[in-house]
């Protein structure tokens, strides 16, 4: 007997055929809100919808959605919130893929009036662009996902593009976010905070040792993405700028045992603990 696969990006749709079953129910203006609000709710938690697909001839790699004609004349592409909605038609080629990516795809590369979701369950929904749009301008610009832009040393040259991924973490911390945080940390450079320590009666070198921050019985290596991000804090050290795996080793190599690195710690404030450092340390680091 063949096991269902599971699809744990498809978990947690639920609250979005509940919002819609209730305004089917209703379909007053809070009730649509709520839809809204669902489908919102899962896109910033990396949610997947099931996209019934066309493959590009001699290129299975190329996408495009899948339209429906209604009755008016118009034509809807196609949407479901679980496999088990998506079995209730016809058997055709489908992907699983992240809500916030469809939305866009529909309004920005698409001639469709919007998506139906669910179109074989009594509960369909005509989700248009105009609701599309208003799922995605509901933020007025605020970023709930780290960008998708390549990982290049200029991207990285200057600290901004960590501290905007670090931001977006704390504000939304998926396991997709982490991800990228993580793949930007492997390749980054950052700013440790050092207490500059004389040498000898005599002699004039000094020795730096990294700060470390203590929260209740755990103890972090701070680091920042830029000198700046240190605000009066870094005024009473010596500031080094390393490579983040140059970091790792410092925290490794602490007398004290270390619980991972914490970044940006009075701003936004994000701890890498020791699980994640080894995980980025299996990462595969730019040319």
């Amino acid at each position: 007997m063949n096991k269902e696969v599971r699809d744990p990006f498809l978990e947690g749709n639920e609250i979005i055929e509940q919002a819609i079953s209730t305004f089917h129910k209703d379909q007053s203006n809070d009730n649509l809100i709520t839809v809204l609000e669902s489908i919102r709710a899962r896109m910033y938690a990396d949610g997947h919808f099931v996209i019934p697909v066309v493959t590009k001839a001699g290129d299975e790699m190329t996408y495009s959605f899948r339209g429906l004609n209604t009755n008016d004349g118009n034509i809807w592409n196609v949407v479901f919130t679980s496999q088990k909605e998506f079995e209730k038609g016809q058997p055709s080629q489908a992907i699983s893929h992240f809500i916030d990516a469809a939305l866009k795809a529909c309004v920005e590369a698409s001639e469709a009036r919007g998506f139906i979701v669910n179109p074989w369950s009594d509960d369909a929904f005509m989700l248009s662009r105009e609701l599309i749009r208003l799922i995605l301008e509901s933020d007025d610009g605020v970023e709930y996902s780290v960008p998708e832009d390549p990982i290049t040393k200029e991207l990285l040259a200057d600290g901004s593009f960590l501290s905007r991924a670090v931001e977006i973490c704390c504000r939304n911390n998926t396991d997709l976010n982490a991800l990228k945080l993580m793949k930007i940390l492997r390749n980054s450079n950052v700013w440790v905070p050092c207490l500059a320590v004389p040498g000898e009666s005599g002699n004039d070198s000094l020795t730096l040792f990294p700060d470390i921050l203590q929260d209740e019985d755990k103890f972090y290596l701070p680091v920042f993405s830029t000198a700046e991000e240190m605000g009066e804090y870094g005024k009473n050290f010596a500031k080094i700028e390393r490579s983040f795996m140059d970091a790792v080793k410092l925290a490794k190599n602490n007398e004290r045992k270390l619980s991972g690195i914490v970044v940006n710690a009075f701003t936004n404030e994000y701890i890498v603990d020791n699980n994640m450092l080894g995980m980025i340390e299996g990462m595969k680091g730019i040319d």
